[in-house]
């Protein structure tokens, strides 16, 4: 860890004392030596040396040296590649010694409590808090859309500028007329940089830490001058919580495991909290919404072991074309997709062109049911885990959690209750070694299914309408039942009892 001398001058506080210093901040020092003036030709640019002013006056150097000068100093003899903290009172120089060396420790054990953090997993709120320390005034953390992620915890709310007022209220930042320029220093530039709009808000001053990870933007830390003005050593404390933010971010995976995948939707599977603001500017961005009825879809290699080379981006732009204005991201080696175009012109068309797609990239399909909020997510995807379970991994086809919702709730009451016992009687009377008693149970259940629709349980069949009317007539007559009679619990009951007795059935 580093520090700057504008850091190391304003934790010295010491009286009378003053900085000369040029515009540019650099975090180089790492500690601070006695100057020797016999070693004057191997001093370092990390290190901060404490010279008397005779001594100072006589060096002559190019580098950008730093110092701490005890007694007056004609400044003019000083190179202008330097940064002087000047002491112009007589100052013991062990005791100066001693409180600068403190500074530098008590940064370093600042530092190592954060890297503990970071190591036992602390939340990301706690490890910004902790970075921002010592920053006089509160920052907050957005994404690489504006959004606003989370912000210091030590903020008086009601101490508000127009700004912070802003983002509090809608959860994301303003946007700025001119947004191309910003856009442009958030791609060309790393460390921090001052910023003032050239609009209603151009009299609030703003500094802005882009936050890469693995090379990537991610976001940006941001503050204003609420509190106290942007000072440089302001300036040099944010540049190290960006430094610890970005690091916290390459092991905490609260945002961004990976950041292909929109944070916000990763919570959302991973059932973490999103504030409602903040998710509907994002969905608002794709012209979405919170409450709007979708499917999810989950597509992955069928019968491939999936290795830490297999790449789903290439397959995520195919699948765009076939999922136009969808909500289409990846999730653990995994492709999403957020369908709200629940029924598309022409379906019979749009089913053919995904199992061609499958076909060809040995993929297989899962689709869960509809739900009606994005805050449901993260059950929409454990539908199309289950629906993954009852796939054939050498199979390239697609798997609806509709088709299998009846099984799996016998797979999840097999656990706990013996089957048979919620057989319906009369169905026992079918001889179920017999493999036509397949055909019978699938017509029965398909029947039940479709509400009673003779037609419609031959098109999902995919038989004539009379082969059900028919297979319909010889359960009847096997079994006793009368469908015309029966009401809609016993109905359900035959349908569970079909779905039993198909586990044991030969095919």
């Amino acid at each position: 860890m580093k520090l700057s001398i504008d850091i190391v001058f304003e934790q010295l506080a010491w009286p009378d004392a003053a900085l000369i210093s040029g515009k540019t901040i650099q975090l180089n020092l790492s500690g601070i030596r006695f100057y020797r003036p016999e070693g004057g030709c191997d001093l370092s640019e990390e290190l901060l040396y404490l010279s008397d002013a005779k001594q100072l006056a006589d060096l002559q150097s190019p580098k950008s040296l730093s110092f701490i000068c005890l007694g007056p100093i004609d400044e003019a003899l000083l190179d202008p590649h330097w940064s002087v903290i000047i002491i112009p009172s007589q100052t013991d120089a062990g005791e100066l010694f001693d409180a600068v060396q403190a500074i530098f420790d008590r940064y370093q054990r600042w530092l190592e409590h954060i890297n503990e953090a970071i190591f036992n997993g602390q939340t990301l709120q706690t490890i910004l808090d902790e970075a921002c320390r010592y920053l006089k005034n509160p920052a907050a953390l957005f994404d690489d859309s504006q959004g606003l992620l989370m912000r210091t915890s030590n903020m008086n709310l009601d101490k508000l500028d127009a700004i912070w007022a802003h983002v509090l209220e809608k959860g994301y930042s303003l946007k700025e007329v001119d947004s191309i320029n910003l856009s442009e220093k958030f791609r060309t530039q790393h460390q921090p940089f001052y910023y003032q709009s050239p609009d209603t808000f151009g009299n609030i001053k703003r500094l802005i830490a882009p936050i890469l990870v693995n090379g990537q933007l991610f976001g940006s830390l941001a503050m204003t001058e609420l509190i106290s003005p942007l000072t440089k050593s302001e300036y040099a404390n944010l540049w190290l919580a960006q430094q610890i933010i970005e690091n916290a971010l390459k092991v905490n995976d609260e945002f961004c495991k990976n950041l292909e995948t929109p944070w916000y939707l990763y919570r959302l599977i991973k059932e973490k909290y999103v504030d409602p603001h903040i998710l509907a500017h994002h969905l608002g961005l794709k012209d979405r919404k919170i409450a709007e009825p979708y499917a999810l879809w989950c597509f992955s290699p069928a019968g491939k072991i999936i290795d830490s080379d297999f790449s789903t981006q290439g397959y995520s732009n195919q699948l765009s074309r076939l999922f136009k204005d969808q909500l289409i991201f990846l999730f653990e080696s995994l492709i999403l997709v957020c369908d709200y175009n629940l029924e598309p012109e022409n379906k019979k068309q749009f089913h053919e062109l995904i199992l061609d797609f499958l076909a060809k990239r040995e993929f297989k399909a899962t689709k869960s049911m509809v739900f009606n909020d994005i805050y449901e997510i993260n059950l929409a995807y454990l539908q199309c885990q289950i629906a993954n379970e009852y796939a054939n991994d050498a199979a390239c086809e697609i798997i609806c959690f509709n088709d299998i919702y009846a099984d799996h709730i016998l797979t999840v009451l097999d656990r706990h209750t013996k089957l048979d016992v919620l057989i319906v009687p009369q169905l026992k009377s079918l001889n179920q070694q017999d493999p036509y008693t397949h055909e019978l149970l699938l017509c029965l259940r398909a029947y039940i299914a479709n509400g009673k629709n003779i037609t419609a349980a031959a098109d999902s069949l995919k038989i004539h309408r009379h082969t059900v009317v028919y297979r319909l007539k010889n359960i009847q007559k096997l079994t006793g039942l009368n469908y015309e009679m029966l009401q809609d619990d016993m109905m359900f009951q035959l349908f569970l009892s079909c779905g039993i007795l198909l586990r044991n059935v030969p095919q």
